[in-house]
């Protein structure tokens, strides 16, 4: 009797345990699972990261371009004011030799 009973306590830890195993086992595949979906995400966003790095050098070589345009165009204004001032001192300075001719 006492065997019979032994048997039957490691017959129903036998069924727990693998009860236990098929759990632990839907739970890999789930992982397995989870892990795939991952890699997937992964590398949607490593192509995604490359794609915002060849922007961003994109951007910083015509800022780099934009920025040395403007500041040609700067340097030429700059000379126009200059010329333009000195055609207006020596307009006036004419101006002031007719006046003191005239009188």
């Amino acid at each position: 009797m006492i065997f019979y009973l032994g048997e039957a306590v490691l017959f129903v830890a036998l069924l727990l345990t693998s009860l236990q195993v098929l759990r632990m086992r839907r739970e890999l595949q789930r992982m397995r699972a989870y892990h795939a979906e991952f890699q997937q995400v992964f590398g949607k966003t490593e192509t995604a990261l490359s794609a915002i790095q060849a922007t961003i050098r994109e951007l910083h070589a015509s800022g780099r371009e934009v920025v040395e345009e403007l500041g040609q165009r700067i340097d030429a204004g700059r000379r126009l004011a200059s010329d333009l001032k000195r055609i207006g001192l020596a307009s006036e300075a004419r101006r002031g030799d007719t006046g003191r001719n005239a009188a």
